[in-house]
């Protein structure tokens, strides 16, 4: 699967997947995707879960789902971000804050379930960039 790139239109607040820079596919403001920052997501693939979307919040706010091995880049301007994700009843997250800065403005991160007896954890790992899928 193509990496997109997932964006909130700052007017309306719907969330979307753009190839590029576009507009709104909900009221046709025109988005950028030109940054200075970006964190770069791939839900590594896995048969437990595979058939649903995991939840994905940047700072408590959502920002849609990440299907099971798909790759997605957050173009986000310069800050702290805490990441979260869910699916159904789990809510149980390592929770990562990442911060981009001018020395460190691309993260990339793996997000995938750990198991559990009674409820499964979901991590989000930072890995090197040579890691992530190149598609």
């Amino acid at each position: 699967m193509a990496k997109r790139y997932r964006v909130k239109c700052p007017v309306c607040g719907e969330v979307i997947n753009l190839p590029g820079s576009g507009p709104c596919t909900k009221c046709g403001t025109p988005i950028s995707v030109d940054q200075p920052c970006s964190i770069e997501l791939y839900r590594m693939g896995n048969m437990m879960g595979a058939a649903t979307g995991f939840g994905l919040y940047v700072n408590e706010v959502p920002y849609g789902a990440i299907a099971n091995r798909e790759s997605l880049i957050l173009p986000l301007p310069y800050g702290s971000y805490k990441l979260h994700v869910v699916c159904g009843m789990n809510r149980k997250c390592n929770d990562p804050v990442v911060n981009l800065t001018p020395e460190d403005p691309h993260v990339c991160m793996k997000v995938h379930m750990k198991m559990g007896f009674i409820q499964n954890t979901f991590l989000l790992e930072r890995v090197d960039p040579s890691t992530m899928p190149q598609n």
